[in-house]
């Protein structure tokens, strides 16, 4: 009460109920004609303040455009933040764009360097699948596989002789990637350790899972052979402890992106051929076999891309061909299949497994794209329909 009486005795400090009256009622005019009011103190207030300015110590009051000014220095010394949606997409895609120019030169050794740690990461995982299996089901069927394959042989040095066991040795290892891929795309989008190895295993075994329930090949390969499921699992946890352990600089370096090219055009050379052959063996034509093989190369990324919520790599042109590499070494497939029905199963293998991948070189080397939809706005902007 003392200081209440003090401050209304004192006619420097006061502000009387007048003053609030006029305040408010300046207030709703000055708002109804969009501007701003303040009361007759607070303006006191403020030129006190400001005769005040220059005896108090200086204190740096930035204008809005030196902020602006500042800020877009800042933006241009730091590195570039893609701002249209095809550069945003170009970010999230699988694999990763090297961080260096296109013509930027290749040292061979960085390349056989990463190429081996890269196979050899592949190679552990799957002997760790193996032996997972096998310690898992103590049949001991497992470990049988694995040594028909070279994964964990009785030999030390393995030679293969069985072009299909060279084909599902490199499957397996397709099932790796494919699932390395799949944890760094959950990842990239904020998921936890679980979501990160269930993406993974998604992308890894989504595809062959689709084409087998299609033709009414059950059970599924990964419930006759659960090494599949253990080897999609411990590529996924690996990539999500290790990977980002990577530095950033090697991550996107010229050689990396090579890499991680190569062996992913192989190992979807790969899977197109087992999900043709597929197709052929149960007696079906050339078209189906076309989109099995499709289905079991690019399934487990579509769905990778829809549990990510992004969008779906192989159905926009923002990056290079890639589901039409499938389907011409598919056309390849069955073509060969008909015309040469005695041709061995390593030229119906290999021939394939080289027009994927030379398609995929060619198509991330030249930037090759499909053509699309000329008029991106039919209705001229008008909703037609519900998006969710």
């Amino acid at each position: 009460m003392l200081a209440r009486a003090r401050c209304s005795a004192d006619p420097s400090t006061s502000f009387t109920r007048d003053d609030a009256r006029v305040g408010t009622s300046r207030r709703r005019e000055n708002h109804a004609r969009g501007g701003f009011f303040h009361p007759p103190r607070a303006r006191e207030n403020r030129a006190l303040v400001a005769l005040d300015a220059p005896h108090r110590s200086r204190r740096a009051v930035t204008p809005r455009s030196a902020l602006d000014d500042a800020s877009s220095a800042a933006d241009a010394s730091a590195p570039s933040t893609p701002s249209t949606p095809s550069a945003r997409r170009a970010v999230s895609q699988w694999p990763p764009p090297p961080g260096e120019t296109r013509d930027a030169p290749v040292r061979p050794g960085k390349f056989l360097l990463i190429l081996g740690l890269y196979a050899g990461a592949c190679y552990v995982a799957m002997c760790l699948g193996y032996a997972f299996a096998d310690a898992s089901t103590g049949s001991g069927t497992a470990t049988l596989r694995a040594a028909a394959l070279g994964a964990l042989p009785e030999r030390a040095v393995y030679v293969p002789n069985d072009p299909m066991a060279v084909l599902k040795f490199a499957n397996m290892f397709g099932t790796a990637m494919y699932a390395h891929a799949g944890t760094i795309t959950a990842g990239s989008r904020g998921m936890d350790l679980m979501g990160c190895v269930l993406v993974g295993l998604v992308t890894a075994v989504a595809g062959g899972t689709v084409r087998q329930i299609l033709l009414g090949d059950l059970p599924v390969f990964w419930i006759a052979a659960p090494e599949y499921l253990a080897l999609a699992v411990f590529s996924s946890i690996a990539t999500f402890y290790l990977w980002p352990l990577v530095s950033r600089a090697l991550k996107l370096s010229r050689e990396m992106y090579l890499v991680l090219n190569l062996t992913d055009a192989l190992a979807l050379g790969c899977f197109v051929v087992v999900g043709a052959n597929a197709a052929l063996a149960r007696g079906h034509g050339f078209i189906v076999g076309v989109i099995c093989a499709l289905l079991t190369s690019t399934m487990g990324g579509v769905l990778r891309d829809i549990c990510c919520a992004q969008p779906i790599r192989i159905m926009h042109s923002e990056q290079e061909l890639y589901a039409s590499c499938v389907c011409l070494g598919a056309c390849a497939f069955m073509a060969l299949a008909q015309a040469l029905p005695d041709a061995s199963i390593a030229v119906r293998t290999l021939v394939p497994v080289g027009i994927v991948a030379l398609a995929r070189v060619l198509s991330w080397s030249h930037d090759l794209k499909l053509p699309t939809y000329a008029d991106r706005e039919p209705f001229a902007g008008r909703a037609n329909r519900l998006v969710l």
